[in-house]
């Protein structure tokens, strides 16, 4: 947000449910594989059974959807969609039985009283369930922003081994170069043909996808 990028921008963001980022006028699109950390742990940790299903219920669904995509389809049929809408909302509405309650402080204090962690998780799957199932409806939306977090790990790496950067401009110069890497990979180019047509002043303009 510091760097100015979201303020422009209009397509679809994948990302982990920070409420921030819903001060933004863009689509919104919540990471699957946050929420499933969540469950998992909503699920190991405080016996909730109704996290257990949705994690089976997530997964079935984008192995349904990558199976469509692989063959070329362009949305799931329709009966399928409403398949999962509908086992979504019926566990989420049959796991409220089992939510902890905080027990009630004798203390007055300000604000909202405080929720159990899977208390607040249920909240935010219900409140988002379109953004979280968004890769349901549209077969071009991932189901997870992984991809992205990737191209991040190389710069922890890079900080893991050496320590940090020795300069600001090499700092600069690597998330270029690995950023101009990344975006060719994405958009089916062939790296070592981009990075000779980038020296050779022929780098090439990545593709934008037009929204709506």
């Amino acid at each position: 947000m510091a760097m100015g990028i979201l303020e422009g921008f209009k397509g679809y963001a994948v990302h982990d449910c920070w409420a921030s980022y819903f001060r933004f006028a863009i689509l919104h699109v919540l990471c699957g594989a946050h929420f499933l950390r969540e469950l998992i742990h909503a699920h190991e940790q405080h016996q909730q059974s109704w996290a257990e299903k949705l994690i089976t219920c997530l997964l079935n669904a984008n192995k349904e959807t990558e199976e469509a995509r692989t063959k070329g389809a362009s949305m799931l049929d329709e009966s399928r969609i409403n398949h999962y809408d509908r086992r979504y909302s019926r566990i989420l509405r049959q796991g409220r039985a089992e939510l902890p309650v905080m027990p009630i402080s004798t203390t007055k204090k300000r604000g909202r009283a405080k929720q159990h962690k899977a208390k607040n998780l249920h909240d935010r799957l219900f409140r988002y369930k379109v953004e979280t199932l968004a890769f349901l409806y549209d077969l071009t939306l991932p189901f997870d922003n992984n991809f992205t977090e990737h191209d991040v790990r190389m710069i922890k790496a890079k900080l893991k081994i050496s320590g940090c950067f020795r300069s600001e401009q090499g700092a600069d110069i690597f998330c270029r170069t690995c950023g101009y890497i990344s975006s060719a990979k994405k958009q089916g180019r062939k790296v070592l043909n981009s990075l000779r047509k980038s020296i050779q002043g022929q780098a090439f303009n990545p593709a934008i996808v037009s929204v709506g």
